[in-house]
């Protein structure tokens, strides 16, 4: 049979099992009937559902779903999204390739936000046996991420003095889920997930309680409170142990973990987020020490569902524990905590809602205290303590503290002195470790200084100096990102020999920490060269010399930098110290997802990572 001879229906149907890039390339070109047979709108629907999962909001992509296909230029999206990932890939490649000018390519590839989210996953997925796996498992994607909660976090602002109740509970739900977006690296649990995620709990309470609709308020909310807590979704299992670990203080962890631990503020979200998916009102009051729900009666009824004829009124209004207990908390009984506390008068503050965008800071103030306890637990910290679902512990906490940081900076008016407080330990931090979030902080942060910048002489500052101007720090890595880094050799005349490359791995004789090698320099820790993600506040703190006096040095020898699960990527050892590992099993996997911005990978037969910095060190 010729292919004219076959019916229109039996080839749109074949298509579907023709790949959209075969179609584009080869087969609509076949011939005019061919042509408009690969033209069918619904067919490019189909493709566009099939081939990506992630859409940036500017496509209105659900809402687009709904309308007829030939309302929408199907065709047109997928050759947009596919031209932006080959523009990704592109990007990318040039970002792998050189240390060189990497700040103008991230920044590309972020402004395209989720369209550029199915690439980079794939990318993170890279399989083991790619030569560069490493280095493709990349913070892009993080960054991408990070924009999405600020960006959140930036549109609350206006709203930071509205009354409490005119908030939706989903501005919450997104206010909260935004600390989850720094951590989420290749996971699901994003802000999209976090909605599903709520309005499946509240599917499924409904589907336990069919006379839900006859409820009154009252016993809805206890009957939600109580499910809640019978099925573990708030609360603590081991309160005493676990009360600080970090995975309580995200609503998503919380949501997606078998246990469903929280600290009080997230089980009140959480009650919150789903009360509202059943027609009630109910928001978070910032109750001393522990977070409790104020849940409010319908206008014009009681809590009971009596109608009430008195106009002016105020709203009836019940508290409720849901991290701690399923009854009804009566007002008389948070007065007396109140009371001792110390607080006698003007208790109202404390028993009233508040808006989402104080609930948010109060995490932020949580994960905080997360930090502290392990910055005071040092090397004796509890893994547990930062263990997400998924990542690297130390690297979870630190996207954690650094979330809190921006939280600080965007939810708090630039009018106060807390904001000049918080803006001098966010840039350090910037500096050293976030280098691809300089187009972030150009777009949010400096117009915030701006505003702040004429109120500086009203606040007494005693803080270091270089570290006050956003725009100064943006400067200084840039600049770096365009210095193309000194390049060391092995054969260069009258050097001593360097007896370990770039990329072994290493146990400390002393301290028998793990750490793998990204530098070294035969002539004391004052020649070391910094990794090409600088950490600049060596570069204007002259007190980070840590070169040994020549009395205490002992003579040729050698220092490294290295890499470690704990503790900053620029570590300083001496060659006395290191003692290789050859033993791949005794390699932690915590280092592996470090190990790509100095690495292509880890090469089992050597026991040792594959350099990716050779235009530093060109011999290793």
């Amino acid at each position: 049979m010729l292919l004219d001879q076959v019916p229109d229906e039996i080839i749109h149907h074949l298509l579907y099992y023709v790949s959209p890039e075969d179609n584009l390339a080869s087969f609509q070109l076949l011939s005019h009937r061919l042509n408009r047979l690969a033209d069918e709108p619904l067919l490019w629907k189909y493709y566009c559902q099939r081939t990506f999962r992630f859409w940036n909001p500017e496509h209105g992509f659900h809402r687009r779903l709904k309308q007829r296909a030939s309302e929408v230029d199907w065709k047109r999206l997928f050759i947009l999204r596919n031209t932006r990932n080959a523009r990704v890939s592109h990007l990318l490649d040039d970002i792998l390739a050189t240390k060189v000018g990497r700040l103008m390519k991230f920044e590309q590839i972020c402004r395209l936000g989720y369209d550029a989210k199915d690439f980079l996953l794939d990318q993170c997925h890279t399989e083991e046996s790619v030569e560069d796996v490493l280095a493709r498992r990349n913070s892009i994607l993080d960054s991408i991420h990070r924009s999405l909660a600020i960006e959140e976090w930036h549109k609350m602002q206006p709203l930071n003095t509205a009354p409490a109740r005119h908030f939706s509970n989903s501005s919450l739900e997104r206010a909260l889920g935004a600390f989850d977006l720094f951590v989420l690296h290749d996971q699901p649990g994003d802000l999209d997930d976090i909605a599903r995620m709520l309005d499946e709990k509240a599917s499924e309470f409904r589907g336990s309680r069919p006379d839900v609709n006859d409820m009154t308020t009252r016993q809805k909310a206890l009957a939600l409170n109580r499910w809640l807590r019978a099925n573990n979704l708030t609360g603590l299992r081991n309160q005493e142990r676990s009360y600080r670990n970090l995975r309580n203080c995200l609503i998503g962890q919380a949501l997606r973990h078998e246990d469903h631990d929280s600290i009080p503020i997230i089980s009140s979200a959480i009650f919150c987020c789903i009360a509202e998916r059943l027609g009630l009102q109910a928001q978070c009051c910032s109750f001393p020490t522990h977070v409790h729900t104020i849940v409010f009666a319908d206008h014009g009824k009681t809590l009971d569902g009596i109608f009430s004829t008195e106009e002016g009124t105020p709203r009836e209004m019940m508290y409720l524990d849901p991290y701690g207990s399923d009854d009804e908390i009566p007002m008389a009984a948070l007065q007396t905590m109140l009371s001792q506390f110390g607080w006698q008068a003007s208790t109202d503050a404390f028993l009233a809602p508040v808006p989402p965008i104080s609930v948010a800071m109060r995490t932020a103030r949580n994960i905080r205290a997360t930090s502290a306890r392990v910055i005071e637990s040092r090397d004796q910290v509890d893994p547990e303590l930062t263990q997400l679902m998924s990542g690297n512990g130390s690297m979870n906490m630190d996207a954690a503290f650094y979330s809190a940081l921006w939280a600080g900076l965007l939810m708090t008016p630039v009018n106060v002195f807390a904001w000049d407080e918080s803006l001098e330990p966010f840039l350090r931090r910037f500096a050293k470790s976030w280098h691809e979030d300089a187009w972030l902080v150009e777009k949010y942060l400096v117009p915030l200084y701006d505003q702040f910048a004429p109120l500086r002489d009203r606040f007494a500052r005693h803080g270091p100096q270089g570290w006050d101007d956003p725009r100064e720090i943006l400067g200084l890595v840039r600049e770096l990102d365009d210095v193309t880094p000194p390049v060391f050799r092995r054969d260069r005349e009258g050097m001593q020999p360097v007896p370990y490359k770039i990329g072994q791995v290493f146990r400390h004789r002393r301290y028998q920490w793990i750490g793998v090698i990204n530098g070294w320099t035969d002539q004391g820790t004052r020649r070391l060269p910094m990794p090409h993600t600088v950490a600049i506040d060596e570069t204007l703190d002259d007190s980070s010399d840590t070169e040994l006096p020549s009395l205490v040095r002992p003579r040729n020898q050698t220092f490294y930098t290295c890499l470690r699960t704990m503790g900053p990527e620029r570590h300083v050892v001496a060659e006395d110290n290191i003692v290789l590992i050859r033993d791949a099993d005794e390699i932690p996997e915590s280092i592996l997802p470090l190990a790509g911005k100095f690495f292509k990978r880890f090469d089992v037969a050597t026991c040792s990572f594959v350099s990716n910095i050779k235009e530093q060190y060109p011999d290793d």
